[in-house]
């Protein structure tokens, strides 16, 4: 008993199980997550290491090469980053793609425990982090008000924090921003010579007392008492009265040499929301959360804590992923119901019946439900892939309805009765759009096991078309024919067949006028089908390419970079003059500016995207919906960007987070990496380079990493007078930092909170370099040694930041990209740098964007030549062929032309989402052929002439060929067509699939056939000629 009979006689027990499917998928639905993108782990950890107050050359030797060195052989390595800023280190280590992170990260975090000796003891721990998209913040929230940002700081941390992190699906919720508190002991420098006494002694005192320690248990009639040494300061005066050292009987108390304040660290960085100082509040999502119930959890919560705050705090939205996520979503499922009405009402129109109509259409919804179950058992999300996949199967889920209906139709005309009509009709198709389902499904497998950026981003759109197309399979065999065993009439088919001969008969006959034309003009067809599919490749030089579309996100940022050596307060100054342009711009909600580096932006500071140190600054301005504005977020940054022209030893730079949202590393498309030895040269190379592609048209912002060096009191060491008193290098290069940056000592707990105590000199005592050469240490016999009597200050230049890469120092001359696809830009910047002289042991290499869709658009293009051959071996295996699959395949590169000449009309780039779209369309477009050449295949088979079986087969043919076609391109119209916010993802697919269908749907009535007349015909000869040699040598 098939599928469909059985269907037919147990009507009762599908219809069950039909409801089992549909609750299990309300079930899944609703436990199925809502993100921007797929869950994608990208191949890269970073490793973070703070070392407060260090110059970058010294952070490069004392950390970021021990580090490299370290993790230099992890397994399954690909390349390593580096970037040495002021204070801190990153390294950046990427990985083959398919590397368990876990592992790696692990393996990191023990190899640089094992090399832990070579890093100074008073840096920070490294912290490894793995780059994880599911994990990023969900909202930012820029929060001003109280007195100042310290208290604003203590009071968020203190009383929003803890309830946040008790929401279901918050990992953290982190403040940054604002002044952080901390204990200053500030020594007076005269009062420390006066006594003797050293830096070091001062923080061993401090370090010494301040402490609690266990001794163990004793135990007294049978009572266990555990001991304990309390020695922990409580308030500030214990710290004050620390005794530092007893001369003879008289004991030398810390207040003694220093005054201890209760105070800030000193400031790095400013924060301020539309011109108020400000801190920020990053809320992280759990791993699997659901990110948006997740937000909307936070800004609930934070709802409902208003009347208990402090009248003046509140809370803004500056970055609210939740929010793009349901516009974007909202979008896409909108263009998906709009895609399956026009589906259904064009078969109403074309079948002017509504039985069969609601046969087809049970597919839709019955399809779509079972599909959540596959998405939720795969642990997918609804996102942009995910829901275009539903947009673009919903128009294919009808496809076998169809052919499953006209077939029974078809038996009913017969006279057969209802139930072995809808059964004996559904099961003699079975095996057939089987293979056609399969065949498209053949085309996702490859998409399914690509790794790589690729495989990331096109796996969800695979499982979710492959999960719909299974679906509608099993509907196609089980319910369709159960509802047309009860619900269909003979009658209605005559009329169906009258209505046909009406209104169709005359598109037919032309139809077949034009085929007879064609076949007796074979060599026309064909080479002019050649012709225009060769002369549309040209049109990829007007379409160029790109990696993703430019997406519209509500966020438009900038980075002001001003002469190295701008202090905090000017360069605040000016960031603020700035951000009054973004604050004139009237589609603007909040404007956010950052001056200075904080140590929560130490990976984002060596990418580029966070400021690096006191002369940078970040304006980001966060714009009303798209609906509500006539400018996308890219036109406004065009506008901004003419306000801001060229200034020696300023450089301004508008980040594109479209493209950062969209999954892209990068934080610039056209990156030229330039590799050599000496820094300088490097430097002097790279501002030529620079220079010569600036106007280069469609390049903006055009930006070299490495800066101009920074202002540098250099202490150059005497070694033989150092060695007189018993010093060394690093004795003294710890007393320097101990007077100016200062020393934590030790950390002063109270009330659960831990504060720094930091030891340095006195500001009065740190103002000058002439202040520098008085630093004092003690000998090694215990006389006390001026900075001046064992070293020279001399001043010099330090670059600002230092990157390297797999062990190379490198300078990155970084640009925007607008008005012009990345692949028409990169070539002209080639042509330019074609004749550019570089000394030899200096190089250049492309980076950013470009070289991601490079790699991305190679790993696509193999996994399309895999699904023409999986397409080609399933439809061998069918037709027992291996001429007619060809036949079939020339459909492909018809549906290309399709493609072109759809990106040319809609004014888009042969792109990734494009690029998905041509593989789709293989498995497509190849239907309509299968079904052509397999009713030409049965009719030769009764008898008919090769010429008569074609005619027939294509006069036959030709209704439910336009049917299945029309639908899919039906349903994927609005996703073509849109303009919403995320249509730029979604349109170029939808584009490519509804032009290509379309070009090839044409094309195919009239190629397929004469391609099969033609290769029918050398077959036969050549089966003759090998006849004849045969029997002559006989």
């Amino acid at each position: 008993m098939t599928i469909p009979e059985f269907s037919v006689k147990r009507r009762v027990t599908i219809t069950m199980l039909m409801l089992i499917i549909v609750l299990g998928g309300v079930v899944s639905f609703f436990g199925l997550g809502l993100d921007l993108m797929p869950d994608m782990e990208f191949p890269m950890i970073s490793v973070v290491t703070r070392y407060e107050g260090v110059a970058p050359e010294d952070i490069e030797t004392l950390i970021t090469k021990p580090i490299e060195e370290a993790c230099g052989s992890l397994k399954g390595m690909k390349n390593i980053y580096s970037t040495s800023l002021e204070g801190s280190s990153v390294v950046m280590i990427e990985f083959e793609w398919g590397t368990n992170l876990d592992f790696a990260a692990q393996d990191a975090r023990e190899s640089i425990d094992m090399m832990r000796m070579m890093i100074p003891s008073d840096a920070d721990s490294s912290a490894v982090l793995k780059f994880d998209m599911s994990q990023m913040p969900v909202v930012f929230f820029g929060i001003i008000g109280l007195n100042n940002t310290m208290e604003l700081r203590e009071y968020i941390k203190d009383s929003v924090v803890p309830k946040l992190e008790r929401l279901d699906g918050v990992a953290s919720a982190m403040v940054f921003g604002g002044r952080a508190r901390e204990i200053n002991v500030l020594i007076n420098r005269f009062k420390l010579n006066a006594y003797g006494i050293s830096m070091d002694e001062i923080a061993a005192a401090l370090a010494a007392d301040n402490i609690n320690v266990s001794a163990g248990q004793l135990t007294e009639k049978y009572t266990e008492f555990f001991v304990r040494t309390l020695g922990e300061y409580k308030k500030l005066s214990d710290l004050e009265n620390t005794i530092i050292r007893k001369t003879g009987a008289v004991p030398v108390y810390l207040k003694d040499l220093a005054e201890v304040r209760d105070s800030y660290k000193e400031q790095r960085d400013i924060t301020k929301l539309n011109g108020k100082e400000a801190v920020l509040m990053m809320i992280s999502k759990q791993s699997g959360a659901n990110t948006v119930l997740t937000a909307d959890r936070v800004k609930k919560a934070l709802e409902e804590m208003k009347p208990t705050l402090p009248g003046d705090i509140g809370f803004f939205p500056v970055m609210d992923q939740s929010h793009i996520i349901k516009k974007i979503l909202r979008n896409t499922l909108v263009n998906a119901l709009v895609g399956g009405v026009l589906a259904v009402f064009f078969l109403y129109a074309f079948l002017r019946n509504w039985r069969p109509t609601f046969g087809i259409f049970l597919a839709i919804p019955v399809s779509i439900i079972t599909t959540f179950i596959g998405l939720y058992l795969m642990g997918y999300t609804f996102n942009i892939f995910t829901l275009a996949g539903f947009a673009l199967v919903v128009g294919m889920l009808v496809d076998n309805a169809v052919v499953v209906i006209e077939n029974i139709f078809r038996r009913l005309e017969a006279g057969e009765e209802r139930p072995r009509a809808a059964a004996e009709g559904a099961s003699e198709v079975g095996m057939a759009i089987t293979t056609s389902t399969l065949t498209t499904i053949a085309v996702f497998l490859p998409m399914v096991l690509s790794k790589g950026f690729a495989g990331q981003i096109s796996r969800p759109l695979a499982m979710t078309v492959c999960t719909g197309l299974l679906s509608s399979l099993l509907v196609a065999l089980t319910v369709v024919p159960m509802v047309a065993s009860v619900l269909f009439k003979k009658r209605k088919k005559i009329e169906a067949a009258e209505l046909e001969k009406r209104k169709f008969e005359k598109f037919k006959q032309r139809y077949i006028a034009l085929l007879t034309l064609a076949l007796k003009r074979k060599k026309l067809v064909i080479f002019s089908a050649l012709g225009v599919f060769l002369l549309s490749l040209f049109g990829l030089m007007i379409t160029g390419l790109e990696f993703m579309p430019q997406t519209d996100t509500p966020i438009v940022m900038m980075m002001a970079s001003f002469p190295v050596g701008t202090d905090l307060e000017e360069t605040g100054r000016v960031v603020e003059q700035i951000s009054e342009d973004f604050m004139n711009v009237p589609e603007k909600m909040y404007v956010l500016t950052m001056i200075g580096h904080s140590s929560y932006g130490d990976t984002d500071a060596a990418m580029g995207s966070m400021p690096a140190d006191v002369n940078e600054g970040m304006i980001m301005s966060r714009m009303v919906d798209l609906e509500k504005r006539k400018r996308k977020a890219f036109e406004i940054s065009d506008e901004l960007r003419k306000k801001f022209p060229p200034v020696e030893g300023v450089t301004y730079k508008f980040l594109d987070m479209g493209s950062q949202m969209s999954g892209s590393m990068s934080q610039t498309p056209v990156e030229l990496k330039l590799f050599g030895r000496d820094l300088d040269e490097m430097e002097r190379y790279a501002k030529a380079i620079a220079r010569r592609i600036s106007d280069v048209p469609g390049l903006r912002d055009v930006t070299v990493s490495l800066k101009e060096g920074k202002p540098e009191i250099q202490v150059r060491v005497d070694r033989d007078r150092a060695a007189h008193f018993g010093l060394r290098v690093a004795q003294i290069g710890r007393a320097a930092q101990a007077a100016l940056s200062g020393r934590v000592a030790t950390k002063y707990r109270a009330y659960g909170e831990e504060t720094d105590v930091r030891i340095r000199f006195s500001e009065e005592d740190r103002r000058s370099p002439a202040d520098i050469a008085k630093i004092t240490m003690p000998s090694q016999s215990g006389e006390t040694v001026y900075l001046k009597d064992v070293a020279q200050l001399t001043e010099g230049v330090g670059p600002l930041k230092i990157d390297r890469e797999n062990r190379l120092r490198k300078i990155t001359i970084g640009a925007n990209v607008a008005n012009r696809s990345i692949g028409q830009v990169v070539a002209d910047i080639k042509d330019r740098l074609a004749d550019f002289p570089m000394a030899k042991g200096y190089f250049l290499e492309y980076g950013g964007t470009y070289k991601q869709m490079a790699e991305t658009m190679t790993d696509l293009l193999l996994a399309f030549l895999a699904a023409a051959i999986l397409i080609y071996m399933i439809m061998a295996a069918q037709f027992e062929s291996l001429t007619q699959p060809f036949v079939i395949m020339f459909s492909i590169p018809l549906s290309i032309i399709g493609v072109i000449m759809g990106l040319i009309v809609m004014g888009m780039s042969f792109s990734v989402p494009v690029m998905m779209g041509v593989i789709i369309l293989g498995g497509i477009v190849v239907n309509n052929g299968i079904v052509l050449v397999d009713y030409i295949n049965r009719l030769r088979e009764q008898g008919l002439g090769k010429h008569d079986a074609i005619i027939q087969a294509a006069s036959a043919r030709l209704r439910p060929i336009l049917i299945t076609a029309l639908t899919t391109i039906m349903g994927v119209l609005p996703m073509a067509f849109t303009t919403s916010q995320g249509s730029e993802m979604r349109g170029p697919l939808g584009t490519a699939v509804a032009f290509g269908l379309t070009a090839s749907t044409v094309l195919t009535l009239f190629v397929v056939p004469v391609m099969y007349s033609i290769t029918d015909t050398v077959s036969e000869r050549a089966k003759r000629q090998v006849s004849k040699k045969l029997h002559g040598h006989e």
